[in-house]
């Protein structure tokens, strides 16, 4: 046998095994455990790749390259290359095997690859597709595409939830009625009920009165419609002496005042209590006195008052002689109360003027007067809400504006506090629905939203909102 046409022959049938050998494709290629984070500027990526089904022969080579993709940027990230022993020998001798962005690995003696790369952050990756490119590389080079494999679509934006709130317009007073009121501690002398208005601190006294009174008659906008008293005296002694002192005392302080004035004679209302137990009883229970308990005890029985003060006396000297010194002349009291009314303001520059000179004369309707003519969220427009708010702190509608203006500034805890007082309307559920789902509670916001719509409000837009919110970062394709 020629031995030159053995060798051909054989060379023949290795060229023809290897042309017959089959090429991989796409479909031999998968991907499982990927996982995909921001770690502070840098986007970190790992994933393994299933080689196992790919054809291990000697001429194969396939290219696998990760890539960020979305419709504007491309970032191609470091290869992997599978390849078999023919094109692996070639790779040593032309250098390429050694270039740091592409690793080759063994076909048929690699079925996985955990790959891992981490990259610099750029905003545009934040819903960027991550996707293999696969190519086949043959003779001289030559590439096939194998088309592109979905890995994972990623949401990895800032979560932001941002929508309308829903503010309600408050109702208008019919009478805008205001009052101020004080305290005064007018000294008599011992079981007289006559004022002397230079005894002791009497002129400093008899003046808080005064100046409550003149600061509201000056006013143009205001008018006095009643001016109460009410007199108090302390505990200690006989309860009829007591009563005596408190109504004949009253009586001395709300003459005094007519002298000063000339109101119509029905503006001024009197009244007294014998003896300030309740008063009592609040410093009593905001001390640290000894035998507190005790002596709440006896101020709640239902002992006469005469009885009372002899038995704290008789039962707790000593408590009883401080007291006696030290709260029983803060007992001895005269409350007045100046009750008027408030002409109604229509034009939001005159709203604002009052607003920075005496806010308690306006409604809550005048405040949202002016909140409408300021820019929505602004500073100003947010310090009228919280004004009202403050004016009117037991108002729901009030405390539901102030709210919504807290939520959208992003201060949600200050919106919460507002929101605990802010009832059940539905404009109440929908905010709190926009406060969960700022503070990432979907479920809890969803439950809101829903309470809202069945009471009439349009959530269609934070329901989209609420659905974006939700979505997962990374989306597994």
């Amino acid at each position: 046998m020629n031995i030159n046409r053995y060798h051909i022959a054989a060379a023949l049938m290795l060229a023809a095994t290897s042309a017959a050998a089959r090429m991989p494709e796409a479909s031999d290629i998968s991907v499982r455990d990927i996982n995909v984070s921001r770690n502070g500027g840098a986007l970190d990526l790992a994933f393994v790749i299933d080689a196992s089904r790919m054809p291990s022969g000697i001429n194969n080579e396939t290219c696998i390259t990760p890539m960020l993709v979305t419709p504007t940027d491309t970032l191609r990230m470091e290869s992997v290359t599978l390849a078999g022993r023919n094109r692996i020998v070639q790779a040593r001798r032309t250098g390429v095997y050694d270039n740091p962005a592409n690793t080759y690995y063994r076909l048929g003696k690699t079925p996985e690859i955990a790959y891992a790369a981490s990259v610099t952050w750029m905003p545009w990756m934040d819903h960027a597709t991550l996707q293999l490119d696969m190519e086949n590389v043959g003779c001289c080079n030559s590439v096939k595409d194998l088309g592109d494999l979905g890995l994972a679509r990623l949401n990895m934006g800032r979560r932001t939830f941002d929508v309308d709130m829903s503010y309600i317009t408050p109702v208008e007073e019919r009478v805008k009625m205001r009052n101020a009121k004080g305290e005064a501690y007018i000294d008599f002398m011992v079981n007289k009920t006559n004022i002397l208005p230079d005894y002791r601190n009497n002129p400093v006294e008899l003046a808080k009165i005064q100046a409550t009174i003149d600061s509201i008659k000056s006013d143009s906008d205001t008018k006095i419609t009643t001016l109460s008293i009410t007199g108090y005296a302390s505990p200690e002694g006989s309860y009829s002496n007591n009563e005596r002192l408190a109504k004949g005392r009253t009586e001395a302080l709300a003459d005094y005042v007519r002298n000063l004035y000339t109101f119509p004679a029905d503006l001024m209302k009197t009244s007294w209590v014998a003896e300030d137990w309740a008063g009592l009883r609040t410093r009593v229970a905001e001390s640290t006195i000894e035998n507190k308990d005790a002596i709440l005890a006896l101020i709640d029985s239902d002992l006469a008052p005469d009885a009372k003060d002899q038995k704290i006396k008789k039962e707790f000297p000593t408590q009883y002689a401080f007291m006696l010194q030290e709260w029983y002349p803060a007992l001895r009291h005269s409350d007045y109360e100046v009750a008027y009314e408030v002409r109604k303001y229509t034009d939001p520059a005159e709203i604002a003027r009052v607003l920075k000179t005496n806010p308690s004369k306006l409604s809550l309707r005048e405040l949202f007067i002016l909140a409408e003519t300021l820019k929505p969220d602004s500073k100003d427009y947010r310090e009228v809400f919280d004004t009202a708010a403050t004016l009117y702190p037991d108002s729901e509608v009030a405390n539901l504006n102030a709210a919504n203006c807290a939520v959208k500034a992003g201060e949600l805890a200050q919106a919460e506090r507002y929101l605990a007082k802010a009832g059940n309307t539905p404009q109440a559920a929908y905010a709190r629905g926009v406060l969960a789902a700022k503070q990432g509670k979907y479920a809890e916001a969803r439950k809101y939203f829903q309470t809202a719509r069945a009471g009439g409000i349009n959530i269609d837009a934070a329901l989209r909102q609420l659905d974006t919110a939700e979505a997962p970062a990374v989306e597994f394709l």
